[in-house]
């Protein structure tokens, strides 16, 4: 790869491509200024019935660019209607209304995720997908060309059925003759009541509200007999979106997804749909780019592994190879391709995973951070003195999609890495970049340590340790990791405890229990000064209780284990209470714990040897092959012939039902 240092006078880096929007519409709403607002998306209305891509940013960046009002709720609702009182001429003030309706439609059916949805989410839903279809139907009215009224139509009908009055209106050219209402459960139980009143004031839905229905009925909308039959439902929408604007072809990509099987269709359907008609006006490449969608249907995040069936892992593969070959658009053919790759990778054939990723970049910039990780391990695996790695870097960096490329890009120019030509300031530029892009992320410490697998230690530390300067707290924990073990140079244990300290107080479970096992190792070294093994000790353990809480799943009999090594009698006791309630509970380490510290004749207070045998009787019962269990029976009871025989003559007077356990009235 060869790479340029930029003269003073010249760009350090390519400026980030313009964010794909229309306009802030919440900024102009709270400003007050409508009629900037409905002069830029009546022009981009019109713009996208000329131009492919001004259809698809009309299309796709309205409910985007909406999203700080959809999101506030009745206050975002408020503003729309300010706007729409101010002009009551408005179609887009009527879309806008309509997009946030659907918006809160989907939030109370759980984001999309129908089976989480409750009884009275689904009661929210449905009256806000009513307020959606009458303000699409105002905004078709008073512009007849606006054929996203009809679209949403389509994804509110497929997503909440069609009402009876929907229907109708669509059969007969008539609106209902009364107002539109919600019957809602508000006769049940108070708490029903109050929870679905709790639930309507989020989006400023009222419980007694009535939607007022306007006299015009949109003339643009086409008859539903379609020869000798009538069409209705998503049909119909499907129909009535075309006769408004009948060159579309992002739309007919919504039309395909709900025509898939999880919406009750089938690929059958979906071939059916692509060579029908209604696809007659789109070219072979964007036909093509519809049946992919029964690819990504099957296959996409679905990729192979170890567990699958190799028969069937090798027919899914082939059939994606194929998909590949057949693909007209360039950024299918990569998704493919990543696909293959990263099945490869899963089933650890990395030089195959390596070519694949080279095939899938040379048709367009990878565009996600696992993809690049994953590239960067297995391209300095199998090929460390090519240049396709660092030139991969730079066209993904240069498209801005993954914010791995512009830290690797940035970490390059710094430190002259993978063939880059050494610049302070272009890779200071990519690094701010990054930062504003993404920061606080966890891309850091992903890309670190995929270059410690490959291994590359020394350019994971320094990824992690710019990383961390860049507010990605999760490189605390890798951090800890490389000082303990002086995975790129010389161990430095105090350094490694105070990033694994600050990684748990950040809710880091697997820092707290590695924090537990390194106090608790640097407790028993030789080297380690007397004076302060107690200090190591006792840090260990409320380390494991850290762990604990934060919900890892050894750190209770970490912690178990490391109190029976206390040797400061007085922090022993703080913890007796947790370590007899678990013993309590038949947990065979706590029993073993229990049994050390009751054995301890150098305390006072707890020492019982009866009591200590009880328990560890109990533990073996329990467990009697766990190897804690069997190392404290033998360093606590059976180290010696005097101790031998105490432990022998003392379990003979105990008798069976007196052993704790499980299932032990005595317990």
């Amino acid at each position: 790869m060869t790479t340029h240092t930029p003269s003073a006078a010249a760009t350090v880096i390519p400026p980030a491509p313009a964010r794909w929007k229309l306009c802030d519409i919440d900024t102009l709403l709270r400003a007050g200024d409508y009629a900037a607002l409905d002069q830029r998306l009546d022009d981009a209305l019109a713009a996208s019935f000329q131009d492919r891509d001004e259809e698809e940013r009309y299309y796709g960046a309205l409910p985007d660019d909406l999203a700080g009002c959809t999101a506030a709720g009745a206050e975002g609702m408020a503003r729309l209607a300010a706007w729409q009182a101010a002009n009551p001429q408005s179609a887009h003030a009527w879309l806008c209304e309509a997009h946030y309706w659907y918006h809160w439609a989907y939030e109370y059916r759980g984001s999309g995720w129908a089976s989480t949805v409750t009884a009275l989410g689904w009661e929210c839903a449905h009256a806000c997908a009513t307020r959606c279809a009458v303000a699409a139907l105002r905004a078709l009215t008073l512009a007849p060309t606006m054929w996203t009224a009809c679209a949403l139509l389509l994804q509110s009908t497929s997503a909440f059925n069609e009402p009876d009055w929907l229907t109708e209106l669509a059969r007969s050219g008539r609106w209902p003759d009364k107002p539109l209402q919600h019957d809602f459960s508000l006769d049940d139980d108070e708490a029903t009541r109050e929870e679905l009143l709790a639930q309507l004031a989020r989006s400023g839905l009222a419980h007694d509200e009535r939607v007022a229905c306007p006299e015009a009925v949109p003339t643009a909308l086409p008859s539903p007999v379609q020869g000798r039959k009538v069409i209705s439902g998503t049909s119909y929408w499907i129909h009535a979106t075309l006769h408004v604007h009948p060159r579309l072809f992002f739309f007919m990509r919504q039309c395909v997804w709900f025509q898939q099987p999880r919406w009750g269709g089938s690929h059958e359907r979906v071939r059916a749909f692509i060579a029908s008609p209604a696809c007659a006006h789109l070219s072979e490449v964007e036909k093509d780019r519809l049946r992919h969608e029964i690819w990504r249907d099957d296959y996409q995040g679905n990729s192979v592994d170890k567990d699958e069936d190799p028969a069937e892992a090798q027919q899914r593969m082939a059939a994606t190879r194929q998909r590949a070959q057949e693909a007209l658009y360039p950024y299918h053919r990569w998704e493919t391709l990543r696909w293959l790759a990263v099945s490869h990778y899963m089933l650890d054939q990395h030089a195959e995973a390596l070519a694949c990723l080279r095939e899938a970049e040379s048709h367009h910039p990878i565009d996600d951070d696992y993809a690049m990780n994953m590239a960067v391990h297995v391209a300095l695996e199998q090929d460390p003195g090519g240049q396709w790695l660092g030139q991969a870097i730079c066209n993904s960096a240069n498209a801005y999609e993954c914010n791995t490329a512009l830290i690797l890009h940035a970490y390059c120019s710094l430190k002259g890495a993978f063939g880059f030509v050494p610049n302070a300031a272009t890779g200071n530029a990519w690094l701010a970049a990054a930062r504003e892009r993404n920061a606080g992320t966890e891309n850091w410490d992903d890309l670190a340590r995929a270059l410690w697998r490959v291994p590359r230690n020394q350019e994971a530390f320094e990824i992690l340790e710019m990383g961390l300067a860049a507010g990605d707290k999760s490189c605390l924990l890798t951090l800890g990791i490389f000082h303990a073990g002086g995975e790129h140079g010389t161990k430095d244990r105090q350094q490694a405890m105070h990033c694994y300290g600050q990684a748990a107080e950040a809710g880091n479970s697997v820092a707290a229990y590695k924090l537990g096992y390194l106090c608790h190792d640097m407790a028993w070294e030789d080297a380690t000064p007397a004076a302060q093994r107690p200090v190591l000790q006792a840090q260990a353990v409320e380390a494991m209780l850290k762990a604990r809480e934060l919900g890892h799943d050894d750190a209770t009999e970490g912690a178990l284990m490391f109190i029976s090594d206390l040797s400061d009698i007085p922090v022993r006791h703080r913890h007796l209470d947790f370590v007899r309630e678990h013993a309590t509970n038949g947990d065979a380490i706590a029993m073993a714990t229990l049994s050390t510290l009751l054995a301890d004749a150098n305390d006072k207070v707890l020492y019982n040897y009866r009591e200590s045998v009880r328990w560890i009787m109990g533990a073996q019962a329990v467990a009697p092959e766990d190897e804690f269990v069997v190392n404290v029976t033998k360093n606590t009871h059976q180290d010696g012939f005097l101790s031998s025989t105490l432990y022998k003559l003392t379990r003979r007077q105990i008798k069976a039902h007196e052993i704790p356990g499980g299932d032990n009235a005595m317990v």
